[in-house]
């Protein structure tokens, strides 16, 4: 299920604005609210930073062990592309943490990845002065340095947030392929809705919604379910609704602006 959180997470990020700090609620239809999203993108100058937290709560934070995930993207903006320079991903539990750093040279067009584990686990040992059996819980790290075989230039975030001028009205048609993005293999693609096709996904939606668009995921093994996500903006250009189609038996899952403020260039 968090797999389908974080999909519609990410497109929050596709935001044409200086200063900008959101909050989205995710309501999955059998369970009520199940987590929250807070996306923050600060610039100074020709610098940016962009960081998105994914959390769960309640019965979801229960099944998924208090599971946080956070995003951060840092790098440049050069002629209003953001050109990502490091791209951190942590995944943090009562008793796993994973924290994978992404440094970009796109000069040599190489893309690094250091890797650290941490796991909790339960050490069975013998107490040979008092012969009985004991258990301590012990902490197991572990760390990996590697390059990327293939060469990719964006994260997650910078992607998104270059969609203001990568994915322009005319285009309707975008594919995506960014560091973070659903495993970072599968195919994802995102299409402006017109004519009758955005009507229909309209009644989905409450007012004062100016576009609509369908977020697709392809999955990477036939037996994976395929992901489509619909997406309403409002007149701000600002996502304001996300709609997951019903998901076998939990239901529908949507996410629902609670909170925004924005500084427009």
């Amino acid at each position: 299920m968090m797999k389908f959180l974080l999909i519609i997470f990410f497109i929050a990020a596709s935001l044409s604005a200086q200063g900008f700090s959101t909050r989205y609620d995710v309501i999955v239809g059998m369970f009520g609210k199940v987590g929250y999203s807070d996306f923050t993108l600060k610039e100074d100058g020709d610098n940016y930073e962009a960081k998105l937290v994914a959390k769960t709560v309640d019965i979801a934070a229960a099944l998924l062990g208090n599971r946080v995930e956070t995003f951060t993207s840092t790098g440049k903006i050069v002629d209003g592309i953001y050109i990502p320079h490091t791209f951190v991903k942590t995944k943090i539990t009562t008793t796993r943490t994973r924290f994978q750093t992404y440094y970009f040279n796109h000069d040599k067009k190489e893309v690094k990845l250091i890797e650290e584990k941490s796991k909790l686990v339960n050490e069975t040992g013998f107490d040979s002065i008092n012969f009985k059996i004991t258990t301590k819980d012990v902490i197991r790290k572990s760390k990996k340095e590697s390059v990327l075989e293939t060469y990719i230039g964006d994260d997650v975030l910078s992607s998104y947030l270059n969609t203001k001028t990568t994915c322009k009205a005319e285009e309707k048609f975008y594919n995506l392929v960014a560091i973070g993005a659903h495993n970072d293999k599968n195919i994802v693609t995102l299409s402006c809705l017109e004519n009758k096709a955005k009507a229909d996904a309209g009644v989905c939606f409450s007012d004062h919604i100016q576009n609509i668009y369908n977020l697709h995921v392809s999955p990477i093994d036939e037996d994976e379910t395929v992901v489509d996500v619909l997406i309403a903006f409002d007149a701000d250009g600002l996502m304001k609704e996300a709609i997951l189609g019903d998901v076998f038996w939990i239901g529908k899952i949507t996410a629902n602006r609670v909170y925004y403020r924005v500084t427009r260039k």
